[in-house]
């Protein structure tokens, strides 16, 4: 009987330990592969986007608010009407998000940035981005 309640604490004790919760040691301004862009009369739900340069990049757009467009300066086809989704991979470097909507009161003035980090350059600083540990 004692060997069994061992053997189950230890089964209990390898389980708790065959994962790990990165996301308590990564910042959450870290680079990511996928992007949830928000829109509401005058703004995005955020400033600064950070995603990985050189990877593919799921840019997934909702108009929360109003009708409003996601685009990217210098990038005419990257371009979301509404609300919808757009894959991309970006060389390292800022782009400015915007709404292109014309000649509307407020649209222009709808910026954010998004930055393209290699991932090299997140490890440097630190950070160790992994998928969870799983024995």
């Amino acid at each position: 009987m004692h060997k069994f309640i061992l053997f189950m604490l230890g089964i209990m004790f390898l389980g708790a330990c065959g994962t790990a919760d990165v996301t308590e040691d990564v910042p959450s301004d870290s680079p990511v592969t996928v992007i949830e862009v928000e829109a509401e009369n005058w703004q995005f739900n955020k400033k600064v986007y950070k995603v990985f340069a050189d990877q593919p990049i799921t840019i997934n757009f909702k108009s929360e608010e109003g009708e409003h467009e996601f685009a990217i300066k210098g990038m005419e086809k990257v371009r979301i009407k509404g609300g919808g989704s757009i894959k991309k991979i970006f060389e390292a470097g800022e782009y400015q998000i915007y709404c292109p909507i014309a000649q509307a009161k407020g649209h222009y003035e709808m910026v954010a940035t998004l930055i393209a980090v290699q991932k090299n350059q997140v490890q440097q600083k630190g950070l160790t981005l992994s998928a969870p540990l799983t024995i």
